[in-house]
């Protein structure tokens, strides 16, 4: 029994989250919705709102012994001067030094270099994900190199699959977790059951859906699970975010697979708070001097809205037990 017992031991996981911040003197006002590290400390950011497609640049210094956020710093901005996609996900391949966004317009993931510009390869979706709800498509994107392996999925039911959840119909959403490999093809196809709303209200307004996937070294993913609540008047709004791992290279494709919580955190505002955050993106970065792994988390703050919002990063650091 103890031998059978060591791997599932070996795989535990602990997660240590450190404070968000803003560095608005470095970083202009955006909708960032993606983030992807290239390594050192350069990072490659998604913006759902940019003047034209592309993706920003920024240097991300990070504290090797804590992994708390020393420095953000916006670097340029690349784009081939199309019209924004509504991009969303994004993530590296480091053999082809290239980047792949997402757009939730287009449900297209398609591959730029780094210097901005489209290199004529995407994905190949799988039809079904063309039945999209509106702003409800892509927005979490992976790849790990050690797998071969990408990783995308809608950030709510798709309309094949049934209803989306509501503030009004608590449900969770039944998502399809689908791989690519290194040839672009569709490969292994999962399903994933997010948590449905915490709230017990019925009026407002409730989002809640996967806005995030993070690739780990082993195979395995970290998923963001991300919920707000936005009350009639606004005060009282929070957001929720719950980070599960899953294995698939411990299920059958097409099996549900088993999700196993990691961590959680609430940002809000109320009379008293104002540290609401909208996280849609994250990614892995480096590891720490001790070999614990950061984890890199970005916020949409939809332009620093009604300067209440702000465009905070966050780091939360995986250790096993």
């Amino acid at each position: 029994m103890a031998l059978l017992l060591l791997p599932l031991m070996l795989l535990a996981q602990e997660a240590t989250l450190h404070k968000q911040r803003a560095f608005p003197k470095t970083v202009s006002a955006g909708n960032y919705s993606g983030i992807a590290w290239l390594g050192g400390s350069k990072y490659a950011v998604a913006n759902d709102k940019s003047p034209t497609a592309g993706f920003y640049l920024m240097s991300i210094e990070i504290d090797t012994i804590t992994g708390d956020l020393l420095t953000v710093r916006e670097d340029a901005f690349l784009t081939n001067g199309q019209p924004n996609r509504d991009e969303e996900g994004i993530c590296y391949m480091p053999q082809t030094q290239t980047v792949f966004v997402s757009g939730e317009d287009d449900q297209e993931i398609l591959e730029y270099n780094l210097q901005g510009q489209l290199t004529g390869r995407k994905l190949a979706i799988p039809e079904v994900f063309k039945t999209a709800y509106s702003n409800g498509g892509f927005e979490a994107l992976t790849y790990q190199v050690a797998t071969q392996r990408f990783w995308t999925t809608s950030e709510n039911t798709l309309k094949a699959d049934g209803q989306k959840p509501t503030i009004k119909r608590k449900i969770g959403n039944r998502l399809r977790l689908q791989s690519f490999g290194d040839d672009l093809q569709p490969k292994e196809q999962y399903w994933y059951e997010s948590d449905s709303t915490v709230t017990r209200k019925h009026k407002g307004r409730s989002i809640v859906g996967v806005s995030g996937l993070a690739a780990l070294d082993d195979g395995r993913i970290v998923v963001l699970e991300r919920e707000m609540y936005f009350p009639k008047k606004q005060i009282g709004s929070y957001s929720l975010v719950k980070l599960y791992l899953v294995d698939p290279s411990q299920q059958h494709p097409g099996e549900v697979l088993q999700k196993t919580f990691l961590t959680e955190f609430r940002t809000k505002v109320n009379l008293t708070r104002r540290n609401f955050a909208n996280y849609e993106g994250i990614c892995v970065g480096p590891k720490l001097a001790d070999g614990r792994q950061v984890l890199v988390l970005v916020c949409d703050s939809q332009n620093q809205y009604r300067g209440v919002m702000k465009d905070w990063f966050k780091t939360v650091i995986l250790s096993s037990k």
